[in-house]
């Protein structure tokens, strides 16, 4: 898989949904892990709900993270 492919499946999805109303779209790919994707199609959609579903999504994926880090520490931290 390329690193540029979420970015090319986001752009068609939103291609694909050209008739509905753009809440907004983001593709965040780390150096590792699953990308962070979001589009939103949503009539009722602002920027507050945008930027907050958006850090959610972020919030999970540092939880993950953290998580694996400490259980990679073993017993020193938990």
């Amino acid at each position: 898989m390329s690193n540029s492919d979420p970015f090319t499946k986001m752009a068609a999805r939103i291609d694909h949904n050209a008739d509905a109303k753009f809440g907004g779209a983001c593709v965040l790919v780390p150096p590792f892990g699953d990308p962070i994707e979001l589009v939103m199609f949503d009539e009722t959609a602002d920027a507050g709900q945008f930027w907050g579903t958006l850090k959610t999504r972020i919030d999970l994926a540092l939880g993950k993270l953290e998580e694996a880090q400490r259980v990679a520490q073993g017993y020193g931290r938990r």
